[in-house]
């Protein structure tokens, strides 16, 4: 029996979700079709019903990967209320939870150094979504122009990502914590320093 319409969407947007939560937690080179398509609850078989490339799968998975990381980054952001600024998703990107879990996480930090060195397909999906996620988040930073606020917002996220990189690769719990409070430390700092320039202007 033929599926519908609908039910092949739903099966292709299961294998897009568990591709870019796996792909997230395990890297772009270390995952299989057969992998990905197990994932899913499916048999390597079926891929070609779907996907016309292992390529084609991996983008659409950066790319809803970057989506929903944008969306989550953007409403940690979003909750800090009436105060504008990234104190909130500060807090909650540089948690251990965060670190420990890659498969849910930021996909900036996950794919952001393996996407330098994959195919054009998948540095332009990801390209688009990092322009995206910078233009959601410069509407939430205390500075006064579009450009001062797109460059606050590039740098908390480069720093955000930069440090969560660094406290998965290092084998050393002690280390990986320091990191994490260190930056997390000088970050909020300078969210502070921000908010009362602010006030005072």
């Amino acid at each position: 029996m033929r599926k519908s319409r609908n039910e092949t969407a739903q099966t292709r947007e299961r294998i897009v979700t568990g591709a870019s939560a796996l792909l997230r937690e395990r890297g772009l080179t270390n995952v299989s079709v057969a992998q990905l398509m197990s994932n899913a609850g499916m048999t390597h078989g079926g891929f070609y019903a779907h996907f016309a490339s292992r390529e084609q799968l991996v983008a659409e998975a950066i790319r809803f990967a970057l989506v929903h990381s944008a969306q989550r980054i953007y409403q940690s952001a979003l909750k800090d209320g009436e105060r504008p600024g990234y104190s909130r998703l500060i807090e909650r990107y540089l948690s251990p939870a965060h670190r420990d879990n890659p498969q849910s996480g930021c996909a900036l930090a996950s794919l952001g150094s393996e996407v330098a060195h994959d195919s054009e397909a998948a540095r332009s999906v990801f390209s688009d979504g990092f322009e995206s996620l910078i233009t959601l988040l410069a509407k939430l930073s205390p500075e006064g122009t579009p450009r001062t606020r797109r460059t606050h917002a590039l740098c908390v996220i480069s720093e955000l990502s930069g440090a969560l990189v660094l406290a998965r690769a290092v084998n050393d719990s002690q280390a990986s914590e320091e990191i994490l409070r260190a930056v997390k430390k000088s970050m909020l700092e300078d969210e502070k320093r921000r908010a009362l320039k602010g006030n005072d202007g």
